[in-house]
């Protein structure tokens, strides 16, 4: 054991102190050597005679220390070491070289850790509590959420180390410096901070105890991005007051920057409040559905034996409720796990995929365009690596030194790319997402442990992709043409590996520009679709009422005197309101089995809106038959009901609806009769480019349930803009409580557009980023052979040849290497098009062959372009020089 430790203690001393190991080893053979010499000096010979012989005797002392250091098992590692330090001394000697390199790789790095690392925060970071893996999202009975007194149950049942709730979905509205503004809060069970041990910056976090809804809790904590951007960084913010819902709330904490929340996928609640009666009116109906559900496993439990007592005690409540629903448990996964969203998570995971596998592309055509670069290197060094080979270097060792100088300029790639991601970063969480609801949705791209294992990987895979390839070729030439300095053997051969590499690079770029255009045509085509209203002289205005503040008739009354007060200002054509806006939000989509007279029982699906006299002539939404809602259509009034056109196509035969009577859904699933009095056109309900959906109008002043969020609509003569403030100040002055936001309908709709805009936006910005490389990687290939074919070009030109004729030939080479990588990535764009259908507007075909035919030609016509430097160079050159030069 102490021989093995002696062994390792010098392996390692040979691997940090290889110089003073060395030097040892030196002292120690001298030390032999001097012995000898000292024994035949006793026996008689001469000193001179005696170093002779000890001399012979030893043998060559370079071998003997070279076999010595074979023993300590480190001359791979010195071997490395050495090649390091010979290949930095090489590329910090060609700057240029260098930097055109390191930014082309930089470049790369930085958008792609960018997306994977924004990917890894909202998939898969796991929220920010004490022992997040002991943290489990559980979905009980038939939907996501249950209800207060049922979580009572559950926490008090003692299956889990506990249980706590949340909502996420209920806006509220705080008063700030100059305006009320609606906020999106996390709303959490009195043991919310007590059982996950969220961290906490200043403060604390509220307690079982006072956060209790029996005592009417008035506390709230603040994120750190609201302490930051509202309160002023205030130091003291502890212990101040927010009304919010014009309620006084006292800040007992701030949370820590860059928290993840419970339900992840970037949201960042602002304001964290302990559920009560003031905000949520029903919290102690048994079936109402307010609260998601996260539990803690104990110590000694696992997952699976965890799901089982859980699902015991829910089978026991289930039977004591009478509600059998509830003892299904619908999920029951570790906190953060993306199949908690259903139909929502293939969507999100598909839109994550695109962008990785696009910022995948881009990496590649930096990788390709840096192996070309140092393939035209390699070349300038074959006598160089003859050399090394006539003197001993084995062509793995000679393949090792190039991978060295690979590794370097990945090196110094990935760390420019990792400070760029920082850049990118920092923008984005200065950027606000025009969402049409005031979401808390904050991305980001942390630069953790795990994004630096990742930026390791990429090191490493950049270099091999880098530099591999380029090190086997240089490894090749025979040594003697290279000492001869003689470079006959260079044929211009049509398909070298440089030229496969632009083909590639110009194949991959059509594929990422094919899915820009596409994104780019489904935005323009959304924006000139028609959503069946007004949306160039249209203002729409977002009100949040506060729960319980008003009754359906106050609210009425305010609606209805808010509408004639805007309607008097100068400009405006006419005012109404809604409990939805069209596209932009709100609304409820309704499946039931509807009696109709005279047709029978039909199962309808359908969208459903609460509207005010004059909406539909105040959105110029076509009357086809009927009349409109007016002020008589009120509660103790005859029921009455709008349909639009795809519903009558649908559900009525071709029988004309108007004057007959539907049995719609009402409360406790009791039916009622409406009488339909209207036909209007089809307009968009959820988005842009869905197809028509049928839809059912009623009077909001007879069918409206508990007011929260409406809208109020303005038709104006002028442009909306002009006039949105005085209509704001308007409503406010109305309900100072309530929260106000006025835009004109063409700006609200530019909301729901922008998934369309940001996949536009990313995808044309990394097909442009990709389209430059490209150009760089083509610009260095023609400018090679120009310089390779100076000797065939100069006599091209003393035989006769014009200018236009060695333009051509120069331009030629480009446009059929441009021509092999689009048609190549034509291919390869249409087979791979199917996914993105689901991100289109109805109708847009993503394998359409003019998108594909016209992004082809313009990848093809920048990459000749790119050739047209190189070109005129060529057109200048003296065939008297290069003659004389062969």
């Amino acid at each position: 054991m102490r021989r093995l430790f002696d062994r390792l203690l010098l392996r390692l001393r040979s691997l940090f102190r290889g110089q003073a190991t060395d030097e040892a080893l030196r002292g120690e053979i001298e030390l032999h050597l001097q012995e000898e010499i000292d024994a035949l000096v006793s026996r008689g010979v001469s000193a001179r005679d005696a170093r002779s012989a000890a001399l012979r005797a030893f043998g060559p002392r370079g071998a003997i220390e070279d076999a010595c250091r074979d023993t300590r098992r480190v001359a791979s590692a010195e071997q490395m070491a050495q090649d390091l330090r010979i290949a930095f001394r090489s590329i910090v000697r060609q700057p240029t070289f260098t930097a055109v390199c390191t930014l082309s790789i930089a470049i790369a790095v930085g958008v792609n850790t960018m997306i994977v690392g924004v990917a890894a925060d909202v998939l898969f970071a796991g929220p920010s509590a004490a022992a997040p893996d002991r943290l489990i999202s559980i979905q009980v009975g038939g939907g996501s959420h249950t209800s207060y007194p049922r979580w009572r149950d559950l926490e008090a049942a003692g299956a889990l180390a506990g249980v706590a709730g949340y909502s996420i979905e209920d806006a509220v509205n705080w008063r700030g410096p100059e305006r009320t503004l609606p906020l999106v809060p996390m709303i959490v069970t009195p043991n919310f901070f007590d059982l996950l041990g969220v961290p906490i910056a200043m403060g604390r976090g509220f307690t079982a105890a006072e956060a209790r809804p029996e005592a009417n809790p008035a506390v709230v904590v603040v994120s750190h991005g609201f302490w930051r951007s509202k309160l002023g960084a205030d130091r003291n913010v502890v212990g101040r007051s927010l009304v919010i819902n014009g309620q006084s709330y006292t800040i007992v904490g701030v949370l820590p920057d860059r928290l993840r929340s419970i339900p992840g996928l970037g949201l960042s609640p602002e304001l964290y409040l302990p559920v009560s009666r003031a905000l949520v009116r029903d919290l102690d109906e048994p079936q109402a559905a307010h609260v998601q559900l996260v539990g803690r496993l104990r110590p000694d439990q696992t997952l699976p034996e965890g799901r089982a007592a859980f699902a015991t005690i829910a089978s026991r409540l289930a039977i004591e409720y009478g509600d059998t629903r509830f003892g299904g448990i619908a999920q029951f996964e570790p906190a953060g796990s993306t199949s908690l969203l259903g139909p929502m998570a293939s969507t999100i995971n598909a839109f994550f995929a695109v962008l990785v596998i696009a910022v995948g592309l881009v990496l590649a055509i930096a990788c390709a365009n840096v192996a070309g670069l140092l393939l035209a290197r390699a070349t300038t060094r074959r006598r160089e690596m003859a050399v090394r080979a006539a003197l001993g270097a084995g062509r793995r060792r000679l393949i090792q030194q190039l991978l060295a100088e690979g590794f370097w300029l990945a090196l110094f790639g990935t760390g420019g790319g990792l400070l760029l991601m920082i850049t990118l970063d920092r923008m984005l969480s200065r950027l606000p997402l025009p969402l049409p609801v005031p979401l808390p949705v904050h991305l980001r791209a942390a630069l953790d442990g795990r994004m630096l294992l990742y930026a390791l990987f990429l090191t490493i895979a950049t270099t091999l992709l880098c530099a591999l390839a380029p090190a086997i070729q240089a490894t090749r030439p025979s040594q003697l043409p290279a000492l001869k300095q003689d470079d006959s053997s260079f044929v211009h051969r049509r398909w070298t590996l440089r030229r496969l590499l632009v083909v590639g690079q110009v194949a991959v770029v059509m594929v990422l520009l094919a899915a820009a255009t596409i994104f780019l045509r489904n935005l323009a085509h959304a924006q000139t679709l028609n959503p069946g209203f007004d949306t160039t002289q249209t203002l729409v205005a977002r009100i949040g009422l506060v729960p319980g503040r008003h009754t359906h008739e106050t609210s009425r009354e305010l609606l209805e005197s808010g509408a004639t007060e805007i309607s008097a200002i100068p400009g405006v054509a006419g005012a109404s309101y809604a409990w939805a806006a069209p596209v932009i939000g709100g609304g409820r989509t309704t499946g039931a089995l509807i009696p109709i007279e005279g047709v029978g029982q039909v199962q309808a699906l359908y969208e459903t809106n609460f509207v005010g006299p004059g909406f539909f002539r105040t959105m110029r939404v076509d009357l086809v038959e009927g009349r409109e809602f007016s002020a008589d259509d009120r509660r103790g009034r005859p029921a009455v009901a709008i349909v639009n056109e795809e519903f009558s196509r649908r559900y009525f035969g071709g029988v004309n609806p108007v004057g007959r009577t539907i049995h719609l859904p009402g409360p406790n699933d009791r039916a009622y009769p409406a009488t339909v009095v209207g036909i209007v056109g089809n307009i968009k309900h959820r988005s842009i480019g869905e197809a028509d959906r049928a839809a059912i109008y009623e009077p909001y002043a007879q069918r409206a349930g508990a007011p929260g969020t409406v809208h109020v609509f303005v038709l104006t003569t002028r442009e909306p803009s002009q006039i949105a403030a005085t209509v704001a100040r308007i409503l406010e002055g109305m309900d100072p409580s309530a929260s106000v936001n006025v835009q004109p309908t063409r700006q609200a709709l530019s909301s729901a557009l922008m998934p369309s805009r940001v996949a536009a936006a990313l995808l044309g910005a990394l097909g442009a980023v990709g389209l430059s490389l490209a150009l760089v990687g083509m610009f260095a290939v023609v400018s090679y052979s120009v310089s390779r074919r100076t000797p065939e070009i100069g006599v091209r030109i003393a035989l006769g040849a014009t200018r236009r004729n060695v333009i051509a030939l120069v331009l030629r080479e480009a446009a059929v290497l441009a021509g092999a990588g689009a048609a190549i990535g034509s291919i390869a764009a249409w087979g791979g098009a199917a996914p993105l259908a689901m991100f289109l507007v109805d109708g847009l075909d993503p394998k359409d062959p003019a998108t594909l035919a016209g992004t082809a030609l313009l990848t093809v016509a920048v990459s000749v372009a790119a050739g047209w430097g190189p070109a005129r160079r060529a057109m200048r050159i003296d065939p008297i020089t290069a003659l004389r030069a062969e």
